[in-house]
């Protein structure tokens, strides 16, 4: 049995990298599946043509069991060999299926292949940081951003402070008013009582 594994395989024997060979049995069959899920036909000249056909509702019947079954309308795909499709798998000569031409094309649907020891590292595009110097500037954003935070949580502990400390001074003044009030009210009412009693001598 033949799957993309043993067809990536095949081309890759043929002088394609096998990542490249593989990138590109992936590439076709995804575009002709998007082509057919957006209802378009793909004709492949020689090979053959997919379509997208409606099947209509209809009533079927279970083979094992002889039950009735009723199927909902569907979209099916529809494959329709070519001319030359037909011709080499019937064994008429003279009618091979074209190779690849150019499997160049295909490499570049492969990774990169791996730097070789020695060889010069491939050039960075102009503009485009490289990674130790994003890091230092994502650390320098990090350390700014703390600082500043740093900064901040003082200010609002010495802000804290100040007002704590006025709110204790304005307690503090307010104490003292009233220690002085009943002193004064305490002075006044000895002396309304001695002025009392120098009174009641004198008689």
């Amino acid at each position: 049995m033949t799957g993309k594994s043993q067809i990536a395989d095949r081309i890759a024997a043929r002088g394609a990298s096998r990542s490249a060979a593989a990138a590109a049995v992936d590439a076709v069959l995804g575009e002709i599946t998007a082509a057919l899920a957006a209802g378009e036909r793909v004709t492949l000249t020689g090979f053959g043509t997919f379509e997208a056909a409606g099947r209509a509702a209809r009533t079927a019947r279970n083979p094992r069991t002889g039950q009735t079954l009723e199927v909902a309308a569907t979209t099916v795909a529809r494959f329709h060999p070519g001319a030359t499709l037909r011709a080499r798998v019937a064994g008429e000569p003279g009618t091979p299926l074209e190779a690849v031409a150019d499997l160049d094309t295909l490499r570049g649907l492969a990774a990169p292949e791996p730097t070789q020891v020695g060889a010069p590292a491939p050039a960075k595009p102009a503009g485009v940081p490289s990674v130790k110097a994003a890091v230092a500037t994502e650390k320098s954003k990090a350390k700014a951003k703390a600082k500043k935070a740093d900064v901040k949580k003082r200010a609002d502990a010495a802000k804290k402070a100040d007002a704590k400390k006025r709110a204790d001074s304005k307690k503090a003044d307010a104490k003292k008013a009233e220690a002085k009030k009943a002193a004064a009210k305490k002075a006044q009412a000895k002396k309304t009582t001695s002025s009392g009693k120098g009174k009641t001598k004198k008689k």
